[in-house]
């Protein structure tokens, strides 16, 4: 019998990891829907003045330690127009940047977000018509 006081509710069946799974998902997307916030601006004293994004990244099982992105722009009116990355790999994480021109960078930023999105909907085997191919 249905809707009875002693059915379990709607969802009852999910286990807690796979809640805090979901939970993670929607903060991902709310992380990517509005333009976060410079973590720090660099004085004109500074090697790099100028805006400066760090990410720390939640590790994958296999790495040890903090793993920390570091995305800068700079107000020097010679490097003003290039996006400077620093991945967790460099041989000098935040010190050792790849820089990137603006639609580099965006082009970079869109392929990260579909690769997120991508994985995220792999990972609760939801399929995306967008994932098939046209003949």
């Amino acid at each position: 019998m249905t809707g009875h006081a002693s059915d379990p509710a709607p969802g009852s069946h999910i286990t807690l990891h796979e809640l805090r799974l979901e939970l993670q998902r929607l903060v991902s997307l709310a992380n990517t829907a509005e333009r976060p916030k410079p973590t720090s601006i660099n004085p004109a004293g500074h090697p790099m003045p100028g805006h400066e994004w760090t990410v720390e990244q939640r590790t994958v099982a296999s790495y040890k330690g903090p793993r920390t992105w570091t995305v800068r722009t700079v107000d020097e009116t010679e490097s003003c127009d290039v996006v400077y990355v620093s991945s967790p790999d460099a041989m000098y994480p935040g010190e050792d940047f790849v820089p990137l021109l603006p639609t580099d960078a965006r082009a970079v930023g869109m392929a990260l977000i579909a690769a997120a999105d991508r994985a995220e909907h792999a990972a609760l085997a939801v399929p995306r018509l967008e994932d098939r191919r046209r003949a």
